[in-house]
């Protein structure tokens, strides 16, 4: 991204085609004329930032090298939470699952959720988008059966360039019951059409990846409700739909305050995640009801 608001132009339909007429006369009718549907997509850019607060005594005396040991935490800090909000973002007033009291596998710390700077906040994340696309589908008796039938939510697009990403629970307990799952013994070099690792099955040519910010203490209806928390679920992507727009990558900065003996280490970035397809279009489903 050049700018902080992005405004991409998009082609939503294009023109019908009709018969051609014949020239019966030395005035001929003009061609039928068709109509094409354009829209407008506005991608703005979300500021995530952490910071740390060292006693600089306590820099001094550490028997390995502190700080950059903690430059690194930090920005594996934002790493995660991109990953986060990829699955459980939600940008509306009221977050569709109790981010308050949501700290998934404890990653969060019990201080601090669910407010306005919530990093869940960022952009609408896979999850929310299902639910506002219709696409999703109850997998409680989970078979290919299942997994068909939600992979064909997506419509024309079940035939797109897709991933799984699931929980590490759904793949012990579900995907490896599966005879059709092929594990990376069996399809090898297919690995690399996901650089950088993570694929860990493979099913009817689509990557299955382990995520563990998509939680293993869902309810009934797929959401977080601090209530019922036994249930799972997974997301099926078509992965030409989404996109990570960036418009400035991770910035780790130092400062010491030395009226108070103390170092702020911040690190920022400037990123946002995106489709952009129409909102009815079906480019990511959910199936949720899952048995851990």
């Amino acid at each position: 991204m050049d700018r902080n608001v992005l405004l991409v132009p998009r082609l939503d339909r294009g023109g019908r085609p009709y018969l051609k007429g014949q020239v019966t006369s030395d005035n001929p009718a003009n061609y039928t004329a068709s109509t094409i549907a354009t829209s407008q997509k506005q991608i703005s850019a979300s500021g995530l930032a952490t910071r740390y607060v060292i006693d600089d005594a306590l820099a001094e005396d550490s028997a390995i090298a502190l700080i950059p040991t903690l430059q690194r935490q930090i920005a594996e800090d934002l790493a995660s939470a991109v990953e986060d909000a990829i699955i459980n973002g939600d940008t509306g007033a009221s977050h569709q699952d109790d981010i308050a009291n949501w700290n998934i596998r404890d990653r969060w710390g019990s201080s601090g959720l669910g407010g306005s700077a919530d990093h869940r906040r960022a952009w609408i994340g896979l999850r929310r988008a299902a639910f506002a696309r219709g696409s999703t589908h109850d997998c409680s008796s989970f078979s290919i059966t299942e997994l068909l039938t939600t992979l064909a939510k997506l419509g024309e697009l079940s035939s797109s360039n897709k991933v799984i990403i699931t929980s590490p629970e759904a793949v012990v307990a579900n995907f490896f019951k599966l005879t059709e799952v092929q594990t990376l013994d069996k399809f090898g070099p297919a690995a690399v059409i996901l650089p950088g690792g993570g694929q860990i099955a493979n099913i009817m040519g689509m990557p299955i990846v382990m995520s563990r910010f998509l939680g293993a203490d869902m309810n009934n209806s797929g959401l977080f409700d601090n209530v019922t928390k036994d249930k799972t679920g997974m997301l099926i992507v078509s992965r030409d739909s989404w996109q990570m727009f960036g418009r400035r990558g991770v910035v780790v900065e130092q400062d010491k305050d030395i009226t108070a003996g103390a170092i702020n280490l911040v690190a920022t970035e400037r990123v946002t995640f995106n489709t952009l397809d129409a909102d009815a279009t079906k480019n990511v489903a959910y199936g949720f009801k899952m048995s851990i």
